[in-house]
């Protein structure tokens, strides 16, 4: 249980000349208890999330699958709610966990969400509190946290607490009916001179039994070049399994695949969002090493934006690192404006 300043009465005296006035002044003392997350909280932090971010909107099953999907076995994942004791409504969550993409067992990132009518009430304080005893029991070394550019309150709430800039990126979107990819045709046409031929995964499961372990590495060796917050490290297969191919946002018609003859060297995937039905968010593109500049990045995307087109989706999202200048530069030839910068900071005790 913790107390925090809401309303209490006082009394205070001014005097003014000859006239004495008397002021009331009001603070509440309101009570409040963090408490492990709960099945039935699930629907409340969805209604604060999406109260924070609307245009980044994630249902109750989502929510869900992404719990239910995290091998804690391995990988570290708790979630706090803090509770207005006198009403029993919660008020704010927050959660640290291990990074699977990034896995170091001593390192976390830390998320919190507190209702904006209750903002400023020192209940991102007592979440944090309660994380940071979770971290120091763990003889944590370092945490993350991402907040956007404008949440200026979020930003200081930060610094205070010692954490530091490492990197930022921008959420980037385009409506596929925007962009003119007769334009564009030259990448497909230098990747096919290449001898690059295109699928999807809906295809490949059908002709391929390799797929799933083909498309994981290739996914593994992509990634690594990804510009995240620390050394990149390979998600296991069952957990690759887990967080992708059993998404049920997943659209395999929409998951693009490069072969070079039976050799997969690229990808391009998409998922639905379960809240904006006709917008889709845009994951990893990426291309092996040894065949980039030959037009295949771009070919993926130009596939990924027909299929939006033909399918009545109207907004694509996706996220990249501002020192992924490649990735920036196609983004931004096909169309994508810039959103708002989102800020990784860090806390490093090493």
């Amino acid at each position: 249980m913790c107390t925090t300043n809401e309303w209490t009465v006082a009394c205070k005296e001014f005097n003014i000349g000859s006239r004495r006035i008397v002021c009331i002044l009001a603070q509440h003392t309101l009570s409040l208890e963090i408490r492990g997350f709960e099945e039935s909280d699930y629907r409340r932090l969805a209604e604060i999330y999406d109260a924070i971010f609307p245009e980044r909107a994630r249902s109750v099953e989502e929510w869900r699958f992404y719990d239910d999907s995290l091998d804690k076995t391995k990988y570290y994942f708790k979630r706090y709610a803090c509770i207005n004791s006198a009403t029993g409504v919660a008020l704010g969550f927050g959660e640290m966990w291990n990074p699977p993409w990034m896995f170091h067992p001593k390192k976390f990132w830390f998320d919190g969400w507190v209702d904006p009518k209750h903002q400023g009430k020192g209940i991102g304080s007592a979440v944090y509190d309660r994380l940071k005893n979770d971290f120091d029991e763990h003889s944590a070394i370092a945490a993350w946290m991402g907040i956007r550019e404008n949440m200026t309150a979020s930003i200081a709430f930060a610094q205070r607490r010692g954490f530091s800039e490492k990197m930022r990126g921008w959420e980037s979107t385009v409506d596929p009916y925007q962009v003119n990819t007769s334009e564009f045709q030259k990448y497909s046409i230098r990747a096919s001179q290449a001898g690059i031929q295109f699928s999807t995964l809906e295809q490949e499961l059908q002709d391929d039994p390799e797929c799933y372990m083909k498309l994981y590495e290739l996914v593994q060796t992509a990634f690594r070049d990804v510009p995240i917050p620390d050394t990149p490290t390979d998600t296991p297969y069952d957990q690759w399994l887990a967080f992708e191919m059993k998404n049920p946002n997943l659209i395999p018609q929409a998951y693009m695949i490069a072969k070079d003859g039976e050799k997969y060297v690229g990808t391009s995937v998409v998922w639905r969002l379960k809240k904006e039905p006709r917008s889709l968010y845009q994951g990893l593109t990426g291309v092996l090493r040894q065949y980039r500049g030959k037009g295949i990045a771009v070919a993926l995307k130009l596939r990924v934006l027909d299929f939006a087109r033909k399918n009545g989706f109207d907004n694509i999202r996706t996220f990249n690192a501002s020192t992924n200048e490649g990735m920036l530069n196609i983004n931004m030839k096909l169309g994508f404006k810039r959103d708002l910068a989102w800020i990784t900071f860090e806390k490093n005790l090493e």
